[in-house]
C-alpha cells in the first residue's frame, strides 16, 4: 500500500532533521577549528615575539656586561704594567702600590677595589684604617689565576672581606722575571654596577633581568617589583625550566616557566656573555605580554558562541517552518543564504572543489590571493599553486580524504600578482565527490621564524655572521679546499684605537665605528669570502681560493688601506681607527678551523706588539710573542714573519 502524504512528510522531516543536524555540526566544527587554529597561531606568534624581544634584550645587556668586564681587564693589565715598572725600580711597597692602584681606579669608577698580592695571597696595598694583614689565598679567583696565569680569572659571586656587599672579582697573575708566579692583581665590581645597567632595559612591570655564573649562582638581579633586590645573591636557586633549557642548548635559548625566586611566570631568554663564563637572562612577564592575546581569544570565543546561537536558532526556525509546510522552499532558500553568510569568514579562506575545480568560494579566499569578485569562479585549483610539484603533492591528499577524512599541510601558494604567500591548508571531504578547503595566511609567522633563525647566526649590531655561523661556514670551506687542493687564508683582526673612541665618545660612537668597520671589511673582499664578528672590536676574515699568503698580500694591504679614511659618526664628528691583522694559511699553518683561528689570533697579538696597522703571518716563533702579549710581558720579541708586514 503506498504511503500517504502525511507518512511521506514524516519521513521527509526525519531525513531533513538528520541532514540539518549534520550540517550544523559540520559548520560549527569548521568555524571552531578555524577559530582554534587562528588563536593557536596568534599565541605562537605572540610567544615567539616575546622570546625574540627577550633574546634581543639579553644579547644587548650581555654585550654591555662584556664591555664592562673588558674595561676592567684593560685596567688590570695596565696595573700589571705599572707594578712591573715599580718593581724594576726596587722592592714593592704599600705606598707606591696604593698610588698606582688609586690612579687606575680613578679611570674606571665601576671598580670598587683594586689590589695587589704576593705569591702567598697576602694583600700588599690594604685600605688605610683596615686590617694590616689580609690574605686572599683561599679565594677561587686567586687559585684560578695561579693555575692559568695567561687567562683572566673570574670569581663566583662573593661577599667582600674589605668591602661590604656582593659582587665579582677579576684577577690576572703577576709573574716575576723568571716567569714564576708572583701573586695577582685583582679588581672588584659590586652588584650595584650591574643592577644599574639592567635598570635601563624595558622589561615591563613583571619582567626581570639576572646575571648568573656558569654554576647558576646569582650575581645580580633587577625586577621592578622586587621587594628585596639582594634576595638569592650567591645562590643557584633556579627553575627546572632553565635547567632543562641549558641542558638542550648551553649557549643561548629561551623557555617559559615560573621564576624560582618570586614565583612569577615569565618568557625568559638567556645567552652567554661573550668571552666570559657568565649567563645573562631576561624574562618578560606572561601576564603582561599575553594580555592582548587573551582579550583577542575572549572576543573570538564570544563570536563563536554568537555564531552557534544564531545557527541553532536559524535551524530551529527552519525546522518548524518545514514541519508546518508553509513557505518551505522559501525558508530553505533563506536558510541556505544564512549559512553562506556564516561561511563568509574574515579570517579563513574557504573554497569548495569538484574534480579540483572551483564551484564556490568565500570573499576571504579572493582577498587572500588578491583576486576581485568573480575572478576565481570556475577556475582550476592549479591557478593558486606556485609550481607543478606542489600541485601534485596536494593532489595526493585526495587519497587521504577518502581514508582519514582530513588533510592538512603548510606550503607556499601563488597570489594573482605572482608573489608567494605561506598558507596553512586543510581539507575535508563532502558528499558527491566534492571537498571543502580552508586556507589561513601564515606568512607573518614564517617571516618571524626566518628572523629568529637569522638572529641566531648573525651579529645584532653589524649584521655580520657570528662566531657560530663562522665555524659552520669555515668547516665547509675547509672540506671543499681539501677536496680541491686549494688554500685558505684565515685572518684575525681587531681595530686600533677603538677603545679610545668608545671610552671618550661613548658606546653609541663605538657602535657606529663597529658598523662602519664591518661595511669596509665587507666591501674590501670578494663575494665568496667570509667576514664575521667575534665580539667586541674583533673580526675574522676568510679569504677563499687562496694560493698562499703571497697571493693574498694585495687583498690584505687593500684591507689596511680601507681604514685610511676617517669614520663619520652620526653627530658629524670624525674619528680614525686602524686595523691589525694576524694570518694563518690552510694547510700550511693548520687543517682545523679552531687551530687556524687560534694561530691567526696569536699572529695578531705578536703583530700588535711589533706595531699596529699591519698584518703578520703565523709561524712557530709567533707563539712566544703572543704568549708574552697575553701575559703583559715587558720584553717584545721579533715577529719572525717570513713575509713583509707592510
Amino acid at each position: 500500500m503506498p504511503q500517504t502524504s502525511s507518512q511521506q512528510l514524516v519521513v521527509d522531516m526525519r531525513r531533513f532533521r538528520r541532514y540539518l543536524a549534520l550540517g550544523n555540526v559540520l559548520i560549527l566544527a569548521i568555524v571552531a577549528t578555524a577559530t582554534v587554529l587562528a588563536a593557536s597561531a596568534s599565541y605562537r606568534a605572540q610567544e615567539q615575539r616575546a622570546r625574540d624581544q627577550a633574546a634581543g634584550l639579553a644579547q644587548t645587556l650581555a654585550l654591555g656586561v662584556a664591555s664592562t668586564i673588558a674595561l676592567v681587564d684593560h685596567t688590570l693589565q695596565s696595573t700589571l704594567y705599572h707594578v712591573e715598572q715599580q718593581q724594576a725600580r726596587g722592592p714593592l711597597n704599600a705606598a707606591a702600590l696604593t698610588q698606582v692602584t688609586a690612579g687606575q681606579r680613578a679611570l674606571v669608577p665601576s671598580i670598587n677595589a683594586l689590589r695587589v698580592t704576593d705569591a702567598d695571597g697576602w694583600v700588599l696595598n690594604p685600605d688605610a684604617g683596615g686590617p694590616a694583614r689580609v690574605s686572599v689565598a683561599d679565594r677561587d679567583y686567586f687559585r684560578a689565576a695561579r693555575a692559568e696565569p695567561a687567562r683572566l680569572a673570574v670569581s663566583e659571586p662573593l661577599q667582600g672581606r674589605l668591602k661590604a656587599g656582593w659582587g665579582l672579582v677579576f684577577a690576572r697573575a703577576r709573574l716575576d722575571a723568571s716567569g714564576r708566579f708572583a701573586g695577582v692583581v685583582y679588581a672588584g665590581i659590586g652588584t650595584e654596577t650591574f643592577t644599574a645597567h639592567f635598570q635601563q632595559a624595558d622589561v615591563g612591570a613583571q619582567g626581570a633581568v639576572s646575571l648568573r655564573a656558569r654554576s647558576l649562582k646569582l650575581i645580580a638581579r633587577y625586577s621592578p617589583q622586587a621587594q628585596a633586590p639582594e634576595a638569592g645573591l650567591g645562590k643557584a636557586t633556579v627553575s627546572e625550566g632553565l635547567v632543562a633549557a641549558l641542558a638542550a642548548s648551553p649557549a643561548r635559548g629561551s623557555y617559559v616557566a615560573r621564576t624560582a625566586l618570586d614565583g612569577v611566570e615569565r618568557v625568559t631568554a638567556y645567552t652567554e656573555v661573550p668571552g666570559y663564563p657568565l649567563l645573562m637572562l631576561v624574562g618578560l612577564g606572561t601576564e603582561d605580554f599575553f594580555a592582548p592575546w587573551q582579550r583577542q581569544v575572549v572576543g573570538m570565543g564570544s563570536l563563536l558562541l554568537l555564531l552557534a546561537i544564531v545557527l541553532i536558532g536559524a535551524s530551529v526556525a527552519l525546522y518548524r517552518a518545514q514541519a508546518r509546510q508553509v513557505q518551505a522552499r522559501a525558508r530553505i532558500a533563506l536558510l541556505a543564504a544564512e549559512r553562506g553568510a556564516m561561511l563568509d569568514s574574515e579570517l579563513v579562506g574557504m573554497v569548495k572543489l569538484r574534480e579540483r575545480q572551483e564551484i564556490w568560494h568565500n570573499p576571504a579566499l579572493a582577498r587572500l590571493f588578491g583576486y576581485g569578485p568573480g575572478e576565481l569562479c570556475g577556475q582550476p585549483a592549479r591557478l593558486l599553486y606556485l609550481d607543478d610539484a606542489s600541485f601534485a603533492q596536494v593532489g595526493l591528499a585526495y587519497q587521504h580524504l577518502g581514508m582519514t577524512s582530513s588533510y592538512r599541510t603548510q606550503l607556499q601558494m601563488r597570489r594573482k600578482d605572482g608573489s608567494a604567500v605561506w598558507v596553512d591548508l586543510s581539507g575535508a571531504p563532502l558528499p558527491d565527490g566534492e571537498s571543502l578547503w580552508l586556507m589561513t595566511d601564515i606568512t607573518a609567522i614564517k617571516r618571524s621564524e626566518e628572523q629568529a633563525r637569522h638572529l641566531a647566526f648573525h651579529d645584532v649590531l653589524t649584521g655580520l655572521p657570528n662566531r657560530h655561523l663562522l665555524q659552520e661556514r669555515l668547516a665547509f670551506l675547509l672540506r671543499d679546499a681539501e677536496r680541491n687542493g686549494r688554500w685558505l687564508a684565515v685572518c684575525y683582526m681587531d681595530l686600533d684605537g677603538f677603545k679610545a673612541v668608545n671610552d671618550s665618545l661613548g658606546h653609541d660612537a663605538g657602535d657606529a665605528v663597529l658598523r662602519a668597520a664591518a661595511a669596509r671589511l665587507s666591501g674590501s673582499v670578494r663575494g665568496n669570502d667570509i667576514v664575521a664578528r667575534m665580539g667586541g672590536d674583533e673580526f675574522v676574515l676568510v679569504l677563499n681560493q687562496s694560493g698562499g699568503l703571497r697571493d693574498e698580500k694585495h687583498a690584505l694591504n687593500r684591507l689596511l688601506d680601507s681604514f685610511a679614511a676617517p669614520v663619520t659618526l652620526p653627530d658629524g664628528a670624525e674619528v680614525r681607527v686602524g686595523v691589525s691583522i694576524g694570518v694563518a694559511i690552510y694547510p700550511l699553518h693548520g687543517r682545523e678551523a679552531g687551530t687556524l683561528i687560534s694561530r691567526a689570533d696569536h699572529a695578531l697579538l705578536a703583530g700588535k706588539r711589533a706595531g699596529k696597522g699591519r698584518w703578520v703571518a703565523w709561524e712557530p716563533s709567533v707563539e712566544a710573542d703572543a704568549a708574552a702579549a697575553a701575559q703583559g710581558a715587558d720584553a717584545v720579541s721579533a715577529t719572525g714573519s717570513g713575509w713583509p708586514a707592510r
